[in-house]
């Protein structure tokens, strides 16, 4: 196949997984510069997208609405978009399926390893960490047909408004690190390190390092952090529902290390090129979704009933939750200090 003109992407969700995306997203404009580039995302998401050059057109759906209002967003959409010459699917959901009916002349749809996630936590099986394919890489299948387009080795990005309007990413270098931030969020349950954790970690961080601390999160991380920070009888500052994401990826931008779950946040730190401290609970970095291409450290525990799940579950199916209870916060100190030293 020639070149084509015009693309369309289809990823609606979930922060982590656009932010792998966007090494694709940055190889297609570099080699294919004139193309247009447009992406379905859904409205929750879009901010991540924003500012990234590489896109020139967000087509933009509420998914969380329901399943009728969904489709009738969709097709007043798709009245106003043009037929692409290839649509890129990694999402490939039931709903992203839906979407590229009749949206391109080709369609090209990412390898989602499905059987390989499903062996992992039905039989356990465990490979080398370094035999993994990321993510990134993973979505790199949906361009096999095109053997111009292959990874760099540039890592994610998570664009700035002032970095868009430069088209430099990142704008100027990081400043001197001042913080160590702390996300102790996760959408699931079994992805979340225990409160009391992360406040001993802080005590013990307070006197092993001058850096101030700081907890981030978005609206549904508030409440927990108001915990940590009560309980944690130390200064610690708290903007967890006070800052958009883009605050939050320009305040990584002055930390040393950022330690969280594995979480959407921890990949946002990595596409801003900042240490990361991630903790695996009841999913496993073989699944993929490793800090990409940034230094960083994995705390994960390795269990004979990991992982019991693929995306996180709201309680521990065996009721013992050890693979986050028999991570110790001085196991994560001792990471932290490794990382960025004493």
């Amino acid at each position: 196949m020639k070149s084509p003109q015009s693309i369309c992407i289809i990823r609606l969700t979930s922060l982590g997984d656009i932010l792998l995306l966007s090494p694709l997203i940055r190889v297609l404009r570099t080699t294919w510069p004139d193309a247009r580039i447009d992406m379905i995302i859904a409205e929750h998401c879009a901010e991540i997208m924003r500012y990234n050059p590489g896109i020139d057109n967000l087509h933009v759906i509420n998914t969380k609405l329901g399943t009728l209002d969904v489709l009738k967003q969709w097709m007043n959409i798709k009245k106003t978009m043009p037929v692409y010459d290839l649509a890129i699917d990694v999402h490939d959901s039931i709903r992203s399926r839906f979407m590229r009916i009749g949206l391109a002349k080709k369609t090209c749809v990412y390898d989602s390893a499905r059987t390989y996630k499903r062996d992992l936590v039905k039989n356990k099986t465990r490979i080398p960490l370094q035999t993994v394919v990321p993510v990134p890489i993973r979505y790199f299948s949906a361009a096999q047909e095109f053997p111009e387009i292959q990874p760099d080795d540039k890592g994610l990005e998570f664009w700035l408004e002032e970095e868009r309007a430069q088209l430099s990413y990142p704008l100027l270098p990081s400043p001197s690190p001042k913080h160590i931030l702390i996300a102790p969020g996760a959408r699931h349950a079994t992805k979340r390190w225990p409160m009391e954790y992360f406040t001993e970690l802080i005590q013990s961080l307070n006197k092993r390092h001058p850096a101030p601390i700081a907890l981030i999160g978005g609206p549904e991380d508030a409440a927990l952090c108001n915990e940590i920070q009560k309980a944690s009888n130390v200064h610690i500052e708290q903007y967890a529902g006070k800052m958009s994401l883009h605050e939050i990826a320009s305040f990584m931008d002055s930390a040393y290390c950022i330690i969280g779950n594995d979480s959407g946040l921890m990949h946002v730190a990595a596409a801003r090129h900042i240490p990361v401290i991630t903790l695996f609970g009841s999913t496993v970095p073989e699944f993929g979704f490793m800090p990409y291409h940034t230094p960083h450290e994995i705390v994960s525990l390795d269990l004979p009933c990991k992982p019991c799940t693929h995306i996180g579950k709201e309680k521990c199916p065996l009721g013992h939750f050890s693979c986050m209870k028999d991570i110790t916060p001085e196991m994560v100190l001792n990471r932290v200090l490794k990382l960025i030293g004493n």
